[in-house]
């Protein structure tokens, strides 16, 4: 099915007369609940509880890693490697650990995802809303 979206009024803010223009918005769903998510990968011989268990293991092991600054590699589905992004600073004195202004998991598409992308389709909802939908905005700057 692809991704849903629909065209959508949005104001821009932080634009001098606040002008309204249309712009396609992603329609969103559900998210999949880690026991869906359980259920849906089990395999032949291998029930829910082992399946949970595996990928239990899997997440435990993803987060020791990058704990102490590995990044991991999952093959062809991607790779995670913990980063930050920090201020600028005038001087090396200025340059401290104080700078850092946010700690995240930067993800890396494998093989696998990268073909998807390329093969996603994109499908429109012929419906026109005048205003945002709850849930906020997609925070990309338009």
């Amino acid at each position: 099915m692809g991704i849903m979206v629909r065209k959508a009024k949005v104001k821009l803010t932080y634009r001098e007369g606040k002008p309204e223009v249309y712009k396609l918005r992603q329609l969103t769903y559900p998210q999949v609940s880690y026991e869906q998510l359980c259920g849906m990968i089990q395999i032949v011989g291998v029930n829910k509880a082992q399946t949970k268990a595996v990928i239990d293991a899997l997440l435990t092991s993803l987060v020791h890693y990058m704990e102490i600054g590995h990044g991991v590699s999952l093959g062809s589905f991607g790779s995670f490697k913990p980063t930050f992004n920090s201020k600028t600073a005038h001087t090396l004195e200025e340059t401290t650990l104080d700078t850092v202004k946010v700690k995240k998991i930067q993800f890396y598409p494998g093989g696998a995802f990268k073909e998807m992308l390329s093969n996603l389709s994109i499908n429109e909802n012929e419906q026109v809303s005048e205003k945002e939908p709850d849930g906020g905005d997609d925070d990309d700057g338009d």
